[in-house]
């Protein structure tokens, strides 16, 4: 931490000049810093969507949420406990990019007509183009993953596996709405030049990525996003060329509410159950729920299964010696259910841990019955 003066209001403060862009504490004036010869610059194109939401609103909107997702609302407040809420204003460099993609590959023929006998006629070569524009995302930060759920925000209408951090602002951060939005006017359009006093009562994180850098991270993924849906055109993708065109980049500082909560059943599932703690990400402009972890995913169910088939075969096990062999052969079916629930329950849990996919917010209450 050094103490330099602001450009803006000439005031002392101390600064982390490892940052890309500083920001003053006492005039919000945001300036960059040439370590190298002091010289400091004003950037003006610095903006932030106010804070909406406050510990108790969100609270409440957990639970709501839940409730929501639960066929016995009646036991939420009783089994549901939110345990923690924290809020950050995190920064987001906006570029506004239009992409123009052309594909050609193979797609296979439905009524299979072999002309000249060769296995190349199975099939038709296809060529298309398509041209899309985004508002794209990219986090001013250098450890996407300090907060979380930041990133795995895009969730695109298309079944494509998201495999990259940024996110179009327009179509992701005003999803999941639990009550009517505050404003017509989208996040990005609310934005206002930069000022703490918007955050309200939100810690400002500080802005560690350049322009230079977020520009080019916003290139490779609309790029590998195209690539993803070119191929969905196609049985076998042969060739893809996308131009991109940055049209500006601006600076946005986001408010989001991470919240965790833990569900300790009442009925006779707490025997078979631990409770974990889970997460929630909700956006402060309209009080969206962005991504959330059912308390009982599917490998639990699974899990579960494990063990009740597991007791299920010792009881039939005794039956079978006290009173009848045939309880030996259900409590032989109920080892093999218990055997293959457990194989399958730690096989999924490998896929979570490795993959680290959320059900999306749409296929959450489908998943939770």
């Amino acid at each position: 931490m050094y103490e330099l003066a602001c450009p803006g209001c000439n005031s002392p403060s101390f600064y982390d000049v490892t940052d890309h862009l500083l920001i003053c504490p006492l005039c919000s004036a945001t300036f960059s810093l040439d370590r190298e010869s002091g010289h400091k610059e004003i950037y003006n194109d610095h903006f932030i969507v106010a804070n909406t939401a406050n510990p108790v609103q969100v609270k409440g909107l957990v639970v709501e949420w839940l409730k929501r997702l639960n066929h016995r609302q009646d036991l939420v407040d009783a089994e549901y406990f939110v345990t923690n809420i924290n809020g950050l204003s995190v920064p987001y460099w906006v570029v506004s990019v239009e992409v123009h993609t052309q594909w050609k590959g193979l797609v296979q023929r439905q009524h299979k007509r072999r002309v000249d006998g060769s296995h190349g006629s199975d099939y038709l070569i296809e060529r298309g183009q398509f041209k899309r524009s985004y508002r794209w995302a990219v986090s001013g930060r250098h450890n996407i993953c300090e907060s979380w759920g930041l990133t795995r925000l895009h969730e695109p209408k298309e079944k494509v596996e998201v495999s990259w951090d940024g996110f179009p602002l327009d179509s992701t951060f005003s999803r999941g709405q639990l009550q009517e939005a505050r404003s017509e006017k989208t996040a990005y359009e609310s934005r206002e030049v930069f000022n703490f006093t918007f955050s309200n009562g939100l810690a400002v994180v500080g802005v560690q990525v350049g322009e230079e850098e977020a520009m080019r991270r916003a290139k490779n993924h609309v790029e590998q996003y195209h690539l993803e849906l070119a191929k969905m055109n196609c049985d076998y993708l042969t060739d893809v060329r996308s131009e991109v065109e940055i049209a500006g980049v601006q600076l946005l500082h986001l408010p989001f509410w991470h919240a965790t909560y833990v569900y300790r059943p009442q009925t006779v599932l707490r025997h078979f159950y631990k409770p974990k703690e889970k997460n929630v990400l909700l956006e402060g402009y309209n009080t969206g729920v962005l991504l959330g972890e059912l308390p009982i995913k599917q490998s639990d169910k699974i899990s579960i299964n494990a063990i009740v088939c597991s007791v299920a075969s010792v009881i039939f096990l005794v039956a079978g010696i006290a009173w009848h062999k045939a309880f030996l052969l259900v409590s032989l079916f109920c080892l093999v259910v218990a055997g293959a629930s457990a194989y399958l329950g730690q096989k999924q849990r490998e896929t979570d841990k490795d993959t680290g996919s959320l059900p999306s917010v749409n296929e959450q209450a489908e998943n939770a019955a």
